[in-house]
C-alpha cells in the first residue's frame, strides 16, 4: 500500500506528465491546480479516472467536487482515506 508522500509523488508525476505547460514550475502540493497553465475541468476528470486506475480509489458520483480535488494534497489525502 502506498503512503502519502508516494502518493504525492505519483499526482505530481501525472501532472507534469499530462501537463507539458508546466515546464520547470514547481508542484506545490498545497496550490489550487486550476492556477497552473493547462490545467482544466477536462484536466481534472482526467485526474481523477488516472487516480481511481492507479491506486483503485472509487470516488462516487456524489463526492465529485472540485473544491474536494483541487489540489494536489487534497487529491492524495482522498487516496489515502479510501485506500
Amino acid at each position: 500500500m502506498a503512503d502519502r508522500h508516494q502518493i504525492v509523488d505519483s499526482v505530481t508525476g501525472h501532472l507534469r506528465a499530462a501537463l507539458p505547460e508546466l515546464g520547470d514550475l514547481e508542484v506545490d502540493e498545497d496550490k489550487d491546480l486550476r492556477d497552473y497553465p493547462g490545467f482544466d475541468s477536462l484536466m481534472i476528470l482526467e485526474a481523477l479516472v488516472w487516480l481511481e486506475t492507479e491506486f483503485g480509489v472509487v470516488i462516487p458520483d456524489e463526492e465529485l467536487s472540485l473544491d474536494r480535488f483541487c489540489t494536489v494534497g487534497k487529491i492524495a489525502d482522498y487516496a489515502v482515506e479510501h485506500l
